[in-house]
């Protein structure tokens, strides 16, 4: 049966906090992310072998891993080197190649509580179990976890004698160097504490909260720019919207002016007397001795009155002012010219009008 190993709020944090730095890196520049983390710096590394200088250039951001052999100064060689692939020396690490017998190597344990201080830790327990110095050696050292949560350190150690040698031979300051390696293993041994490769705790903690910062600005700004970019939509729907209400409005009104225009035009169609039934009542009312010639029917000089005009030939003309009268579709009936007799029809020519009587509802109130 597998045990589960509990894991401490500690160590949950260290995880949250290396996986922060890590989106943190890769959103930021390349020369900036190279200045904050040793894996994004661009290294060479110097050797004095067989009488020639081996340099190794790496860069992890483009992924560059070339070699070269000079017989160059160091200083010309580095900055041939650097040249040819466009690099700038101030953000190049320095390191230097030892023996991997100039390099002693040892492994402690130490508990979990003792994560936060391992830097201090780790250079005293070396310093009061083993004879060597402070001042005579160089001293790194890497930290892990073990199966049962204590924490696995390693710790490699080289002396200051062997580093001065090195670099005397290659004819560099031991200041211009920032880390030795041994051969092509891994161990890497920083010179010193703030040496390319390593930045203080403060830098991460003050890199960790300007990101946070500018990462809760830019997604404020975002949430900001998306309110006001759907408040000038619905701005600019809101009078499409108002211009299409106006639009509609007045269609409406054009539509009810129409729809009361022919509610009176049929008022009036059915409240009045039409040309049809003026025709029957004068046809009717004409005696069989008289007959029409012209019917002309005119609005009368007061609306909606008619007037009715009736143009013939009778052999008793002025009966049919009475005869007209006694309608109940005309009124005022009147000849509106002298009788004459009529030599080729032998009958009187007459021209009879007579008001068309209007029902109440078409008429117009009196004032």
């Amino acid at each position: 049966m597998k045990l589960m190993r509990t894991v401490r709020p500690g160590e949950l944090m260290q995880r949250a906090a290396s996986w922060w730095c890590a989106e943190l890196l890769d959103l930021l520049p390349s020369r900036v992310a190279a200045w904050l983390s040793a894996t994004g710096q661009p290294r060479i590394v110097l050797e004095r072998r067989e009488g020639a200088l081996r340099l190794r250039l790496t860069d992890p951001r483009s992924r560059l891993a070339v070699s070269a052999i000079s017989s160059l100064d160091a200083e010309a060689a580095i900055a041939a080197l650097l040249t040819r692939h466009g690099l700038d020396r101030r953000d190049v690490a320095l390191g230097l190649s030892l023996p991997e017998a100039g390099m002693f190597s040892r492994d402690i344990v130490l508990p979990a509580e003792a994560r936060g201080a391992i830097d201090a830790i780790v250079p005293q327990d070396l310093l009061r179990r083993t004879p060597f110095k402070a001042e005579d050696i160089y001293s790194d050292h890497a930290a892990g976890a073990t199966v049962d949560g204590r924490v696995a350190v390693r710790q490699w150690v080289t002396r200051r004698r062997t580093v001065q040698e090195a670099a005397d031979q290659l004819g560099l300051q031991v200041a211009q160097i920032g880390f030795v390696v041994f051969g092509d293993a891994a161990p890497t041994i920083r010179l010193a504490s703030n040496a390319p490769g390593r930045r203080p705790a403060s830098i991460w903690l003050a890199a960790l909260c300007c990101s946070a910062v500018l990462l809760a600005g830019a997604l404020a700004g975002l949430t900001y720019v998306r309110q006001q970019a759907a408040l000038d939509q619905l701005d600019a729907d809101l009078v499409v919207a108002r211009r299409n209400a106006e639009q509609v409005r007045a269609i409406m009104e054009q539509l009810r002016e129409r729809r009361t225009t022919l509610s009176r035009l049929r008022l009036q169609r059915y409240a009045q007397p039409g040309l049809i039934d003026i025709w029957n009542e004068a046809t009717r009312l004409l005696p069989a001795h008289s007959w029409l010639t012209e019917l002309r029917l005119a609005e009368g000089t007061q609306a909606p009155s008619l007037s009715v005009t009736l143009t013939g030939f009778s052999t008793a003309a002025p009966s049919l002012v009475g005869i007209f009268d006694t309608s109940k579709l005309f009124v005022d009936a009147a000849l509106t010219s002298p009788v004459a007799m009529d030599p080729i029809e032998g009958r009187e020519r007459f021209s009879l009008q007579a008001t068309v009587r209007m029902p109440d509802a078409a008429k117009e109130p009196k004032q």
